[in-house]
């Protein structure tokens, strides 16, 4: 798959399906996939919930947390909602109560870094809730165990310590093997790199085997330093080289003198070229220049960054740091950040590809290209509170281009993105020819709650799946059309013929019918579901059954069949739905 970086000046920004929630409950590292749980605590109201937009609710959630076989008094647990909370410390029981929560999807986590908490394969975070007004839900219990520490020191080719390099931590089976194992992984980043002493200490780890390493692989880390980094070096407990060690961890114990003996850093090479136009080999000033990997075996650009200097008056440009590898450099595309000016020339390129041995590169030429310039309207749908309609310049419409070039290997462009005016109208500039779809964008300071795009039309046909643009055209015309919803979908899966497997979910879509608006939920383990703020419309609701059936952690889709029903939703009013799942029937797991 290829990875489009975002490059260091970009905004903060949700796309169409994205939220703004307090606890940012997933990011997935690397290969170990261990689970990254962001709680500003700070940030968390004293109260049981935010009341600056909502109510005070009358539902609650409550449960025990425990630590082998005895309470846990004192831990804080959080039950999260968008951008609202609900907090409770447990007694000296090991029990708590988050009172004056509001109807809707939760997810509950107890806050206890030293400690390991159980997390599903499926959810990859806390326990998910989803209340109805009123509700009293008991019984979301957890249990934790001690949490192992890591702990050593980091040292170069020359014995001398090495500070604030990156740990890399990879759980592993007893043969070595990287495992899918999932665990939450407070936000306390600073543990995983080294101090001013070059040592570092990572703590809460579930008992188990791991590698520990730093560094990474030759050619695959754009630095843009001088400096060069470290190849990827791990924890041996032999002299001279030989294969990694493995570390296995005990629960609540500390594995010591985890120390890494790194090499020389990489040796960086200057790379240089200019851009001209591609019609008239004119030399062309101020655009960027991004550069991407290109790694073994791979049709495409992978990884790609920019150091987002300007070309000169002459069309030059010069990127430091690059180490030997393989790479593409194209011009970066405009207007891809929430910040963006509006100076860089309306322009792409195709990537010219190059490799950095044992010496700078010089005298590459990229021809630059006149990018397409797509311009149009956002249109209300349905929006009948005309408060809403001056909120809709507060977006960003994003254009993502997917682009079709066989066996050549080319870069990922994610969102390059525009201004929404008050009447509507929009221009993207600078986009390559491909497939072009579109998203909202916006900033943490707009609430985007219940916005969506429905549907894409241009010269009067419907383009949902896109629109076919071609080099150089300037296409008008474009509509966007967004709608706002307030309706909800609430609904429960009846399990019968037995239970579901461990590490198991279903998962709920509704999608509006001829739209492109869908949202999805998951039923928590009451069989529970709530899908909010909806368009009005008709809807068809589907599940869908999901099982980790391994330890690595490889997802597998079963035999159930998939359950659809088709419900009519109207403004602010909510629907149910019920599904029943038999367990006994024949393929079930």
């Amino acid at each position: 798959m290829a990875v489009a970086l975002p490059p260091t000046k970009m905004g903060k920004t949700r796309n169409q399906i994205g939220s703004k929630l307090t606890i940012s409950l997933i990011r997935v590292l690397g290969y170990s996939l261990l689970v990254t749980v962001a709680i500003p605590l700070l940030a968390v109201s004293a109260h049981a919930q935010s009341t600056d937009t909502k109510t005070k609710g009358t539902a609650s959630i409550s449960g025990r947390v425990t630590i082998g076989d005895k309470p846990a008094p004192g831990i804080l647990v959080i039950a999260s909602i968008h951008n609202e909370a609900g907090r409770s410390t447990t007694d000296a029981d090991g029990d708590y109560r988050i009172d004056g929560l509001n109807a809707g999807r939760f997810v509950v986590i107890p806050v206890a870094p030293r400690f390991v908490v159980p997390v599903s394969s499926i959810t990859q975070s806390g326990t998910p809730v989803n209340l109805h007004s009123g509700e009293a839900v008991d019984g979301i219990d957890f249990k934790l165990t001690h949490g192992g520490v890591i702990t050593g020191h980091v040292t170069d080719a020359d014995g001398q310590l090495v500070i604030e390099q990156r740990i890399d931590l990879h759980p592993v089976d007893e043969k070595g093997n990287a495992l899918g194992q999932r665990f939450l992984r407070y936000a306390f980043d600073q543990m995983y790199f080294t101090d001013d002493r070059g040592v570092y200490r990572i703590y809460g780890l579930p008992a188990g085997q791991y590698k520990v390493s730093v560094g990474s692989e030759p050619g695959l880390n754009i630095p843009f330093s001088a400096l060069g980094s470290y190849p990827t070096t791990y924890y041996s407990n032999a002299s001279g080289p030989t294969k990694p060690s493995i570390i296995d961890l005990k629960e609540g114990l500390e594995a010591k003198n985890i120390d890494i003996h790194l090499g020389r850093r990489a040796q960086t090479y200057i790379v240089k070229g200019r851009i001209v136009d591609n019609d008239t080999g004119q030399p062309v000033p101020g655009a960027r220049v991004a550069l991407g990997v290109v790694q073994d075996k791979q049709y495409y650009i992978g990884s790609w960054s920019s150091p987002r200097t300007p070309t000169d008056s002459k069309g030059q440009f010069r990127l430091d740091g690059v180490e030997p590898g393989r790479y593409g450099v194209f011009v970066e595309p405009s207007r891809i950040s929430m910040d963006e000016d509006a100076t860089h020339p309306n322009v792409y390129s195709d990537p010219v590809y190059f490799d950095v041995i044992d010496a700078d590169v010089a005298d590459l030429e990229i021809k630059a290209q006149r990018g397409v310039i797509l311009s149009g309207l956002v249109v209300p749908e349905g929006i009948e509170d005309k408060k809403l309609l001056p909120r809709l310049s507060q977006f960003r419409i994003g254009a993502y281009v997917e682009q079709t070039q066989g066996n050549k290997p080319g870069p990922s462009f994610g969102n390059l993105s525009a201004t929404i005016g008050a009447d509507g109208s929009f221009q993207i500039q600078g986009l390559p020819p491909g497939r072009v779809s579109f998203n909202l964008r916006w900033s943490d300071a707009v609430d985007a709650t219940g916005f969506a795009i429905s549907r894409i039309e241009h010269d009067g046909a419907p383009r949902n799946r896109g629109i076919e643009i071609q080099p150089g055209q300037i296409i008008s015309g474009v509509r966007v059309y967004v709608a706002y919803g307030t309706a909800s979908i609430r609904g429960q899966v009846k399990i019968e013929g037995g239970t579901l497997p461990e590490n198991s979910a279903i998962y709920i879509r509704a999608t509006k019918e001829g739209s492109l608006i869908n949202q999805s939920s998951i039923a928590d383990a009451r069989g529970y579901f709530v899908i909010e703020h909806l368009p009005a419309g008709t809807y068809q609701v589907a599940t869908d059954f999901t099982w980790f059936a391994s330890a690595r952690g490889d997802v597998s889709v079963r035999s159930l069949p998939t359950q659809r029903q088709t419900v009519t939703l109207t403004d602010g009013a909510e629907s149910e739905v019920l599904f029943t799942l038999d367990l006994g029937r024949k393929n079930a797991p």
